[in-house]
């Protein structure tokens, strides 16, 4: 039997089983809105971890973080870390929103001040493009990784894994998703020890991979490593990932799902610390690889590379690891795009008499529709770490500032939707100016600009506020 049979048939047996446990326990209890939404709020501690973890890693740590790794050395630490960070800072946050029975990130926009359908659709819009960004960086590495490995054309590849990911959500979203994942984190975790190992045998050890005159010293330096990459990259990372991490709805869920709310901080915890662990690996990875070829065009090449030289057998267990990562991280994102679309925009704007039955139709319809977009999408467009930065960018830019001071001025509520509104809107604005003139010609990341905009805005309108609107929002 040829490899490339090998590794189908082992990555859809990977897939098949998780789903084939979810699928039956979905059968066994019904599905309803709250199930799609937030799992029914009663999902374990050890599967929220699971999920958390499964999400975050994703294809940007297996393709796009090893690459870094190889190319950028500590430097991708340093993105790790300012990826993690967003799990700590939540730990502020999410007793009080386990509490409030949140479902989404417009909820939370909706307690500080006061409802607004259309704050309710923009605070929707800001929520969605982090996970939209996640499923076609996603698409995007399956298709890099997998066509080099097999042979398949990449846009043969995304496609396929677009339909297979439609089983993972259609049973019953949130529900489905998070036990998926939880198993799929069990699976990478051994596989990922297997496959370290295994890399720095084939280096020869830690000593002649760090000692490799393919590695360069400035790479793996400490404290200098860690900033390779340049200041002001390392600034982008920190201004996008951590704010946008602070405002990703995918987190928010998994808070809002946990069973026990006393545990939820834990959960919070050991999330961040797992992905930290994560991204070292795929740091070691990444350095191992350069160890042994130095000569590799392209960064995200690196794991691609490192397949081809795996035998059979570890070989069909990383195909494994890649469709576990890969598919945990699309189906979170797509589940929390359509819940934005469903309950944020459609139920709270549109029909606010839905039923639970025509809400879970239209969930799975918005689902077929949305893989099929972000599948053209990640064709056109297969940049992976493109896609996580500028989402992050541009979701922190619109939300980071009215979730935040929401929170720490939630019990005089001094802000009003209006306000809030016209935040948002220039915050975007100034983002979108600033990208596209190259920070307005400074070497500041753009994000910062839209940052302070969105903080300002809220500052300078307050005094104009109309006083009926506060009113409303206490």
């Amino acid at each position: 039997m040829s490899n490339n049979i090998l590794i189908l048939l082992s990555s859809l047996f990977i897939m098949f089983v998780p789903f084939l446990y979810s699928f039956i326990q979905s059968k066994k209890q019904g599905v309803s809105a709250d199930d799609w939404a937030v799992g029914g709020r009663d999902l374990p501690t050890y599967v929220i971890v699971g999920t958390q973890f499964a999400s975050a890693m994703g294809g940007g740590v297996l393709v796009a973080l090893v690459g870094r790794g190889y190319s950028l050395g500590l430097s991708t630490v340093t993105y790790g870390i300012a990826a993690s960070i967003p799990f700590f800072v939540l730990m502020l946050l999410a007793p009080w929103i386990r509490s409030r029975n949140f479902t989404t990130i417009p909820d939370i926009l909706e307690d500080f001040y006061g409802e607004n359908k259309v704050l309710s659709i923009l605070g929707a819009f800001f929520a969605l493009i982090v996970p939209f960004g996640w499923i076609t960086s996603q698409l995007g590495a399956f298709g890099i990784l997998y066509s080099g490995i097999t042979g398949i054309p990449a846009p043969i590849l995304i496609i396929s894994i677009s339909v297979i990911s439609l089983f993972f959500i259609m049973p019953s979203g949130l529900k489905t998703v998070a036990w998926t994942d939880f198993i799929f984190a069990c699976f990478m975790i051994i596989v990922c020890g297997i496959s370290i190992y295994f890399a720095i045998r084939m280096g020869g050890g830690t000593s002649a991979i760090f000692n490799s005159p393919n590695v360069p010293i400035e790479n793996i330096s400490i404290p200098g490593g860690f900033v390779s990459v340049g200041w002001v990259t390392v600034a982008l990372w920190f201004t996008s990932a951590l704010p946008g991490g602070c405002t990703n709805q995918i987190y928010y869920q998994r808070i809002c799902s946990i069973k026990d709310p006393k545990k939820v901080n834990l959960s919070l915890f050991l999330s961040g610390i797992s992905l930290i662990v994560a991204i070292v690996w795929a740091y070691l990875m990444g350095t191992a690889v350069r160890s042994l070829n130095p000569n590799l065009p392209n960064g995200e090449g690196a794991t691609a590379w490192f397949m081809a030289q795996l035998p059979t057998w570890l070989l069909v267990l990383f195909a494994g690891l890649v469709c576990a990562v890969i598919m945990s991280t699309i189906s979170s994102a797509a589940q929390t795009t359509v819940t934005n679309m469903t309950t944020d925009i459609y139920k709270k704007s549109i029909n606010p008499k839905v039923t639970d039955k025509q809400m879970i139709k239209m969930s799975r319809i918005l689902t077929v529709i949305l893989m099929a977009v972000t599948s053209m999408l990640s064709i056109a467009f297969p940049n992976v770490l493109g896609w996580l930065v500028y989402t992050y960018a541009f979701s922190a830019a619109g939300l980071f500032g009215p979730i935040f001071v929401g929170y720490f001025t939630k019990e005089t509520k001094p802000f009003n939707a209006t306000t809030v509104l016209a935040s948002m809107i220039i915050a975007m604005v100034v983002c979108v100016i600033a990208k596209l003139t190259g920070s307005f010609g400074t070497p500041i990341p753009f994000t910062i600009f839209g940052l302070i905009a969105s903080v300002l805005t809220m500052l300078i309108a307050k005094p104009y506020q109309k006083n009926d609107e506060m009113k409303k929002a206490v």
